[in-house]
């Protein structure tokens, strides 16, 4: 049995994998012991394995499909023998003193479900890595502009934790025992909101989503969903998606068909408009980017329709619904 069992989901992102992985070979194990666990993707590329050879204190997994986040994480947990998991992105650097405050903290309060911490780039600024629940308030960058002063859970008496309603997904610790009595990561998502997902389940099985502000990792987004432009389309248009099968799954009635259907009016009517510019534009490849997107999300809501399902067609559930 392990104090800690550390699962990365990786595609490609070969720099910043190898940073991230460099960063916990140095662990010295003397206060708490580890396990690495890197689950691959299907990255088809020979790297992973230059990888693998470099780091063979570690443990790889090759994934047959890429199935996402979800679907990553959770094969890695299968394997995974610590007593806490830490879900850790591949273009996180994280060092031993801070794992080590941050799996205290956890010990410390058996009530807090899952416990998560600051994160800042290289440069030293914070990452914003919370957030309040969905609902009709937040649901745009333009809403969630206006109403940021939304109080987001509540001040602990030690100031340095608070409660928001979720962390993400990029620093995540968790009982094993809790992860698992939960059956894991949800699989109908295949990218972004999986991690609120488990907030609101956690906090609905009565504990406590914990963030620790005086620990801190670094975090350096776009290790594996901004490879090129394909994949940012791709990963982007994930995001929409993925705002859909979480409204379906935690909201109810009229409350949720609402939601939903401001959701599609909102995506439809301010993507047409930035994909009427990509497509003007379309020599500036970041601009036509948003073409792509819009085609996606087309694609996406007439099969959307058709099946009477909003689960993703990329999502390893996809054919069993």
């Amino acid at each position: 049995m392990r104090d800690l069992s550390i699962i990365i989901v990786c595609h490609k992102g070969w720099e910043k994998l190898i940073k991230c992985l460099g960063a916990l070979n140095l662990f010295s194990g003397e206060k708490f012991n580890t396990e690495v666990i890197i689950v691959d993707n299907k990255s088809e590329d020979e790297t992973i394995y230059e990888i693998q050879e470099r780091f063979p204190g570690f443990t790889f997994i090759f994934n047959d499909i890429n199935g996402g986040f979800a679907n990553g994480c959770n094969r890695g947990a299968r394997d995974a023998v610590g007593v806490f998991l830490l879900f850790l992105n591949p273009d996180t650097v994280a060092s031993e003193s801070e794992l080590q405050k941050l799996l205290q903290v956890a010990k410390d309060n058996p009530g807090f479900g899952i416990v998560s911490c600051k994160q800042v780039n290289e440069n030293g600024r914070e990452n914003i890595a919370y957030g309040a629940f969905p609902s009709m308030i937040n649901l745009t960058g333009f809403q969630r502009a206006i109403f940021r002063n939304r109080k987001l859970g509540t001040i602990s008496q030690e100031s340095d934790i608070f409660f928001p309603d979720w962390i993400s997904g990029s620093v995540v610790l968790i009982r094993n025992e809790i992860f698992t009595k939960l059956k894991g990561f949800d699989e109908d998502f295949w990218m972004y909101y999986e991690d609120v997902d488990l907030c609101r389940r956690v906090r609905d099985s009565n504990a406590e989503i914990a963030f620790c502000r005086n620990i801190i990792i670094e975090h350096n987004h776009g290790g594996s969903s901004r490879i090129n432009l394909k994949t940012t389309a791709l990963t982007k248009t994930e995001v929409q998606i993925s705002q859909h099968i979480y409204i379906n799954k935690h909201k109810k009635g009229l409350e949720k068909f609402i939601i939903q259907s401001f959701l599609v009016l909102n995506n439809l009517i301010s993507g047409c408009i930035m994909a009427l510019i990509g497509l003007i534009l379309f020599f500036i490849p970041k601009i036509f980017l948003r073409t792509r997107m819009y085609y996606r999300l087309i694609g996406y809501y007439l099969g959307s329709v058709s099946r009477l399902s909003w689960i993703s067609p990329r999502s390893v559930n996809f054919s069993k619904k």
